[in-house]
């Protein structure tokens, strides 16, 4: 028996070990949906497999550890994993014939409706609380597939105890490999798209540096030009003057971005509390928000104390609320601030009522040149993005469509300073 479960742990984790080189080599497989229909597939494929090699438990009972596959299609696979891999389970057990069919069908429902509640958010939640839920599942499964062999085979004689802690055991221990290999893959896939993208911002930052540096000569020397005909020029031409003039600012505005963006300069490190920057935006972005028919609101903790530069957090939080701001200019707009400490972080998150991105637009965050807005040059959130990774923080976004977004910035914490 122990050899025929050790094949069967076998059948579950390969396909698992295939999704795993599947989509760490094949970066082209990088869209939700598509990632779902591959893991559903692979984990239809482990669960026919489990079924077509069981384990021999009796003379007339077989098992196998096809649950392990179902849940684990769904919990990371989504709504369309699930789907897909239940599928397969249907068509397998199908062919295999009639004989206790209903009852697995049943059986293998029940296990689907307990796991399709935790897929709500799962891969939001902490990677320790995913394990728990995997767990937990699988033991769940494991006594209703029992419960349900017992009274579809009318089996009494596999029931001891020291049998039925075996196959526990080995179920429990399956999908603990089980939920370390998707764990692995989700932590390597993440860090080689922050790879790719940090090496597509140096690019970026290269390039938009040296344009800038040699755009700023001639506009300087034009700039100077320009004041010096607006002493001497009357009526219209004046008015075209002040219009160059305004444009031209602008121009040096976008020219400062793309330098910030190019080289996000820490100048002056000092520790500080997100509190006392926070009402400083406050004031500042205040007419703004009232002005478009925005409601902000600030809540903050006290003593939330960070190491940074005092300026630059201030210019990256200030880029990230407008465009809150700017996205939530409808009838009732809101947005909401509220910064906390949660362990050794110091957490601000900034909510909107506004249009929301769909999960597209989320990963093209911060990218270069890249703006929902229509005369957006997507500079802003790039440099709030520089500026953030350079005192080792985070910028991360949530977004549903039609409903608003939500942008969480996390700082290290320092210690109360006095």
């Amino acid at each position: 028996m122990l050899k025929d479960l050790l094949l069967d742990i076998l059948d579950i984790l390969f396909p698992l070990l295939l999704y795993q080189f599947i989509i760490l080599t094949k970066p082209s497989i990088n869209r939700t949906q598509k990632c779902q229909m591959l893991l559903g597939l692979l984990c239809g494929t482990a669960i026919v497999l489990s079924m077509l090699f069981p384990t021999k438990i009796t003379n007339d009972f077989d098992g196998d550890l096809r649950s392990i596959p179902l849940i684990i299609s769904v919990l990371y696979g989504g709504y369309i994993g699930g789907v897909v891999s239940f599928t397969c389970f249907l068509i397998c057990r199908y062919f295999i014939g009639l004989d206790g069919f209903f009852i697995s069908f049943f059986a293998s429902s029940i296990i689907c409706a307990f796991a399709y509640l935790f897929v709500t958010h799962f891969d939001k939640r902490p990677p320790r609380t995913r394990f728990i839920i995997c767990m937990s599942l699988s033991l769940v499964a494991f006594i209703i597939l029992w419960c349900a062999s017992i009274f579809s085979y009318q089996v009494r004689e596999f029931s001891t105890i020291s049998t039925i802690l075996q196959i526990c055991l080995l179920q429990l221990l399956t999908m603990c490999m089980s939920v370390f290999l998707m764990e692995v893959t989700i932590k390597t896939k993440s860090m080689q798209e922050q790879i790719i993208r940090t090496e597509k911002l140096n690019i970026t930052s290269q390039l938009a540096a040296s344009v800038a540096h040699e755009i700023r000569s001639p506009l300087t020397s034009i700039k100077g030009f320009l004041q010096l005909m607006l002493h001497n020029a009357e009526g219209k031409n004046k008015g075209y003057l002040e219009i160059s003039m305004a444009e031209l600012k602008r121009a040096e505005y976008i020219i400062n971005d793309f330098l910030n963006f190019a080289k996000p300069q820490i100048e002056t490190v000092e520790v500080f509390t997100i509190c006392q920057i926070l009402n400083q935006i406050k004031e500042s972005v205040f007419t703004f928000a009232q002005t478009n028919n925005v409601k902000l609101d600030v809540n903050s903790e006290q003593n939330l104390w960070i190491q940074a530069d005092q300026f630059k957090i201030k210019q990256a939080l200030i880029y990230i609320i407008k465009n809150s701001i700017e996205a939530s200019m409808i009838s009732q707009g809101q947005v909401s601030i509220k910064a906390y400490r949660k362990l050794n972080k110091v957490c601000i998150q900034i909510c909107d009522n506004g249009t929301g991105m769909t999960s597209e637009e989320l990963m093209r965050l911060g990218t270069p040149f890249y703006s929902t807005k229509t005369n957006g040059t997507g500079l802003g959130l790039m440099v709030a993005f520089r500026i953030i990774q350079a005192v080792s923080g985070k910028l991360e976004f949530q977004s549903v469509k039609g409903k608003g977004t939500t942008a969480l910035v996390i700082f290290p914490a320092v210690a109360d300073h006095k």
